[in-house]
């Protein structure tokens, strides 16, 4: 029995049938993208005439609109399954959504964006377009090349990402200064729920880091987010902020979990977070907690007044939240 298309969507007392969590508007059209198999000459307008890439998906998007363009895995291997860009993709427009098709797991989800094997990007997505959603993607940037340093980058304000992973210096040649999985540059009010940031596949050295702050981001929320990093120097920190002006207001961390990884256990981790002398701005926290598999870590080391949390002490621990062991 073949599945029945209805053109004009389906209405129930008089609201659109969508799945889930998937913005849908009055103008609102749905584009396919199939990076194994599809064709940019094609439609995209349905599974059966997808597009092969996000790009041509994102030109034919109409911006406010609240189109939505879902990005189909089509097996487990990574080349098939992965739409490789070798420009930075810009997603620019406004209100216009992604999705990706396959399993909601939370690391290495299938749907992928990626570097091209021979394009050194910094970043692979950025993402300047405001009020856009994206869910259920991985963004990776892995290639032996000093200069690409980022996976993603956000300027724009009021995006949400949900089971997203930001997958950045995924090798070793990557991990120089300004390196990130994600760089938050004047971006506000955005929000990341149940992300990954960061890989343990990799080795970190204190050059790289998870999220990096810059230019008064503000107002942004991490919740039910995993941080996590196989590192090989003390110094590695999951969260930086660039300089004085790297943050501003509240930037807020809830139910999160800080890892730091490491070969036999031997480097400990001495802060999670790396903020420098600053003039403004806070971090906050709340039921969240840290650890270093190499032995204690703090959550500011410098001690600048910036991070308010709320949990309660532990023992043998300088901060609530950090993780005991036995």
């Amino acid at each position: 029995m073949t599945l029945t298309n209805f053109p004009n969507g389906i209405t129930s007392f008089g609201i659109p049938v969508i799945p889930n969590n998937i913005p849908f508007g009055k103008t609102s059209k749905c584009f396919f993208v199939a990076p194994n198999s599809g064709s940019d000459g094609a439609s995209g307008i349905s599974t059966k005439c997808a597009l092969k890439t996000l790009s041509k998906a994102l030109s034919l998007a109409t911006a406010n609109s609240n189109d939505v363009i879902f990005l189909m895995a089509e097996s487990n291997t990574a080349a098939n399954t992965s739409d490789l860009q070798t420009a930075t993709l810009d997603w620019n427009k406004d209100l216009v959504h992604l999705v990706g098709i396959c399993a909601p797991t939370v690391v290495s989800q299938r749907a992928r964006i990626a570097n091209a094997t021979t394009s050194a990007l910094s970043p692979v997505l950025t993402v300047s377009a405001n009020g856009c959603s994206f869910s259920n993607i991985q963004i990776v940037n892995e290639i032996a090349n000093a200069t690409a340093l980022l996976a993603v980058k956000v300027t724009g304000d009021r995006n949400c990402f949900e089971n997203v992973h930001f997958a950045g210096v995924v090798n070793a040649t990557q991990s120089a200064a300004g390196a990130a999985s994600l760089k938050i540059d004047a971006g506000s009010e955005n929000v990341f729920r149940n992300c990954t940031i960061g890989v343990d596949t990799a080795s970190y050295d204190a050059d790289a880091t998870g999220v990096l702050f810059d230019t008064d981001a503000t107002r942004n929320m991490f919740v039910d987010c995993a941080f996590q990093g196989f590192i090989t120097a003390a110094g590695y920190a999951h969260v930086t902020i660039a300089d004085a002006t790297g943050i501003d207001r509240w930037n807020t961390f809830k139910n999160c979990i800080f890892r730091a990884e490491s070969a036999n256990k031997a480097v400990a981790q001495t802060s999670v977070f790396s903020i420098p002398a600053i003039s403004q701005g806070k971090i906050e926290l709340f039921g969240s907690v840290a650890y270093s598999d190499g032995g204690a870590v703090d959550w500011d080391s410098n001690d600048r007044g910036i991070i308010w949390n709320n949990q309660v002490a532990a023992a043998a621990s300088a901060a609530g939240g950090i993780m005991t062991n036995q």
